[in-house]
């Protein structure tokens, strides 16, 4: 008999859209930014104590506060900015920055048209309004800026990701793809672009996503977004001890990363029939996530497998206590009353 479980953590591209494509924090646009060291914020102290009177002492600590998500801490010093000199394009730009990370998006767009307003020769801010427009899933008016910034300079690399991740959230995969290429063109160690490739790649089964997200790990090795995609990869693609290999790799990097130990319990439930192993594996998981459903069903699975049907009970009516009527979990219960 075949029974019904629940698959290994699938590739969500769309999530991982959100959560592993960013080149710069306050649009929203991907990963969290690298969280900066405290001698930083000392630095940036020092610099405006000695400078009192200078803007860009500010607004190197507010572009610091806004990666820490103290967005109060940074539109002070946005403010302190602008009472040294009111007419400063950049000022504006850091505090659309700060507007758009607070979801104040009408307010960022207005900032950064003043910042053109006072620099209109400036393509990154033409790039910046492009992010903007792109939360705003004005794809027209996100074309057209990036449009505006490339015949400013032609080799802007974030022009070409932009373009990039535009494409992708429109659906025009092959456009996608060759914007992030020609992103890795002028920029080999764009990470983000290197990691949406690799993305790209593995929904289409190329093992050229093998490459693509090995080099975004080289490029930053403490990030364990692409080697999870990578797991992913050679699970769905029937190489189970390579996909192993490599969740045990995340875990050096993170041990608390709960997806990794649960599709390793995954496969060795699945492609290794390793009981043991994946009773072990979503156990780990479930001593990072106590409320972890999935795992607990799986570990039921794998001791209903392996003859313990006591603890194959205990598990799946755990699941019933974190998911009411979970479908899953009463056929299960109902297969074991009735062996």
């Amino acid at each position: 008999m075949k029974f019904r479980i629940l698959a290994g953590v699938t590739l969500l591209y769309s999530c991982m859209l959100l959560w592993s494509c960013n080149s710069d924090k306050p649009v929203n646009t991907g990963q969290k930014a690298d969280v900066l060291p405290l001698d930083t914020l000392a630095a940036l102290n020092k610099a405006i104590a000695s400078q009192p009177a200078t803007v860009e002492p500010y607004l190197k600590r507010a572009n610091y506060f806004l990666k820490m998500d103290s967005l109060n801490l940074a539109l002070n010093d946005v403010n302190s900015a602008l009472e040294i000199e009111e007419n400063y394009p950049e000022t504006y730009a850091v505090l659309s920055d700060i507007y758009l990370y607070s979801g104040k998006v009408q307010r960022a767009l207005d900032a950064l048209k003043k910042a053109q307003e006072m620099d209109a020769s400036n393509a990154q801010l033409d790039v910046k309004m492009a992010k903007i427009y792109l939360t705003m899933s004005d794809y027209k008016q996100t074309f057209e800026s990036l449009r505006k910034a490339l015949k400013k300079n032609p080799e802007n690399v974030e022009a070409f990701f932009i373009s990039g991740l535009a494409n992708e959230e429109m659906g025009d995969t092959a456009k996608a793809i060759e914007s992030y290429q020609l992103t890795v063109a002028r920029d080999q160690r764009h990470f983000d672009a290197l990691k949406q490739l690799g993305i790209l790649f593995a929904i289409k089964k190329d093992r050229l996503a093998i490459d693509y997200l090995r080099n975004a790990s080289s490029v930053r090795p403490g990030s364990v977004e692409p080697l999870y995609v990578l797991g992913m990869f050679y699970q769905e693609n029937n190489e189970p001890d390579k996909a192993l290999n490599v969740y045990n790799e995340i875990l050096l990097i993170k041990p608390d990363f709960k997806l990794a130990l649960y599709n390793k319990g995954y496969v060795y439930l699945i492609y290794k029939e390793d009981y043991p192993e994946a009773i072990s594996a979503f156990t780990q998981a479930i001593q990072r996530d106590a409320g972890y459903a999935d795992a607990y069903f799986n570990r039921g699975y794998a001791y209903e497998l392996s003859g313990n049907k006591q603890k194959a009970r205990e598990d799946y009516l755990k699941v019933l206590t974190l998911k009411v009527n979970d479908e899953n979990a009463v056929k299960a219960l109902n297969r074991l009353d009735e062996n």
